[in-house]
């Protein structure tokens, strides 16, 4: 079984965090975003654990360890979010160490 890739945030991306919400701007991005995305509720408890270490499945594991709920619901929402900050060009996927 190959593990999975980790998720990291985009070298450049800068952020403020607070206590229960983050905001992001996209530095090499800045021409197009134009406006810093904020990231409150679930979507910051995600954006906190997309450190390099945990991948898809490991974020969307410890949210349901964290709050309860149908594990295959929230691995989807978990995937679908990471994908629009993969596609917005602030997080990106790293290949496992073998």
């Amino acid at each position: 079984m190959t593990p999975a890739s980790s998720l990291r945030r985009v070298p450049g991306i800068a952020e403020v965090l607070h206590d229960d919400r983050a905001v992001v701007l996209n530095l090499p991005r800045v021409e197009q975003q134009q406006s810093p995305y904020l990231f409150e509720g679930t979507a910051f408890e995600i954006w906190t654990r997309i450190d390099g270490t945990r991948s898809v499945d490991d974020v969307a594991g410890e949210l349901v360890a964290a709050h309860g709920g149908e594990a295959g619901e929230i691995a989807e929402a978990v995937a679908s979010f990471v994908a629009q900050l993969t596609e917005l060009g602030l997080v990106e996927r790293i290949a496992p160490l073998n």
